[in-house]
């Protein structure tokens, strides 16, 4: 476009205008009030900070009543999230006031094993400076059952197919020791007819009592890749056993089954003994629980616990890695540094279909195990020249 010189004037006349509206020292003083600009906004944004909150806390499971009493089954599977300006950094579970799960992490997903009996109930969450609660629900365990495992859960299935080992050694207890390992396989006893397991193939173990208290341990351990697990705190441990009708109930002192886990913490291994067993005399089952200053076999306050021969018997138990202080604690990242669940605790005990409630906290122990996981079983008996079988099929553990 061409500009005619009276245009040429009046664009000339425009610009001065324009610069004119912004003469140089309104932008020298515009710059100098850019560090008070600048303060202002930091202001604005510590003060917007401040104000972050936790702004509610949801239970999606179980689904509780706010106003009246919620029946529940013991261990309950509580799972909640919680609305925040900022990041959720953890939740602490109250029942009856205390501590019973802690996390470090934007949502909840714990198995809380309660006794029977009504029990109040509330979940706080945590921000980094800002926390909230639930409202206290009223709750009531009516029944027990085993929890279903996470999809994410580590699973060693069929134990019983494998190589085991028989210890006869004299720290295993009892007087003498002459355990063996027989051929599973039989035509007669035990009665294939109710086997449980898939594949026809399982444990044999059998005492020949060579003396009155002949005791002998079978066990599995799973030491290679032990760190896989290492950070896992809960167990469900399951299995099928049989006593054949020669072996006679009298002739039993007791008949034990153990879980154990042996971690590397951040002052050495320590190894959890979930111990349990039938004693056959006084017909209690019993747990590897502490009095009178050491770990010990306690009533469980369950019996009778003497098992029928001659058919299956179908046993689950759900048991956890706890704090010192009896709640359980997950860390964010699983290290030696940041595990603090140094006790065990027992949960539930199934058998045959009827679950029960253990309970009982025990601490761990350090004898210079190397990391590992496994499971074993335990023949005493009660009289000499006797001999005791038992048989063991379908055998799990999946941990978390």
């Amino acid at each position: 476009m061409r500009f005619s010189e009276g245009n040429k004037r009046t664009e000339a006349t425009l610009l001065k205008k324009s610069f004119c509206l912004f003469p140089y020292d309104h932008f020298a003083r515009l710059i100098s009030y850019l560090p008070q600009l600048l303060i202002t906004i930091s202001l604005i944004a510590s003060s917007t900070l401040a104000v972050a909150a936790v702004n509610a806390v949801s239970i999606q499971s179980p689904n509780l009543s706010v106003t009246s009493t919620t029946n529940l089954v013991s261990p309950i599977h509580l799972q909640a999230t919680a609305e925040d300006t900022i990041t959720i950094t953890g939740y602490v579970v109250y029942v009856d006031g205390a501590n019973v799960f802690r996390n470090f992490s934007p949502s909840i997903d714990a198995w809380i094993t309660l006794p029977p009996g009504p029990h109040t109930l509330y979940v706080k969450a945590w921000d980094s400076q800002s926390n909230k609660a639930t409202q206290a629900y009223k709750i009531n365990v009516v029944g027990f059952a085993p929890p279903t495992p996470p999809v994410h859960a580590h699973r060693l299935l069929n134990i019983d197919n494998g190589t085991w080992t028989v210890d006869n050694d004299p720290g295993v207890g009892g007087t003498c020791n002459h355990g063996s390992i027989a051929p599973f396989s039989s035509n007669g006893d035990p009665n294939t007819n109710n086997l449980p397991a898939f594949d026809g193939n399982g444990q044999h173990f059998m005492v020949t009592s060579g003396c009155k208290y002949d005791d002998s341990l079978f066990y599995r351990k799973f030491s290679k890749d032990s760190g896989r697990y290492a950070g896992h705190t809960n167990f469900l441990w399951d299995f099928w056993f049989y006593i054949p009708t020669t072996t006679q109930s009298s002739n039993i002192q007791a008949m034990e089954h153990d879980m154990f886990q042996a971690v590397q913490l951040s002052d050495g291994v320590h190894e959890f003994m979930f111990g349990s067993q039938c004693n056959y005399i006084t017909n209690q089952w019993q747990l590897w629980l502490p009095a009178g200053g050491n770990l010990t076999w306690v009533n469980a306050g369950l019996s009778p616990c003497r098992f029928s021969t001659g058919a299956w018997h179908h046993a689950t138990y759900f048991v956890q890695r706890v704090t010192s202080s009896g709640y359980q604690e997950i860390p964010t990242n699983f290290s030696p540094a940041t595990d603090r669940n140094v006790s065990l605790r027992y949960g539930t005990l199934t058998i045959d279909g009827q679950s029960m409630y253990l309970g009982g906290t025990a601490w761990s122990t350090k004898p210079g195990w190397s990391p590992t996981l496994g499971v074993q079983h335990q023949l005493d008996s009660s009289a000499t020249g006797v001999i005791l079988e038992e048989y063991i099929d379908g055998e799990s553990l999946i941990s978390w």
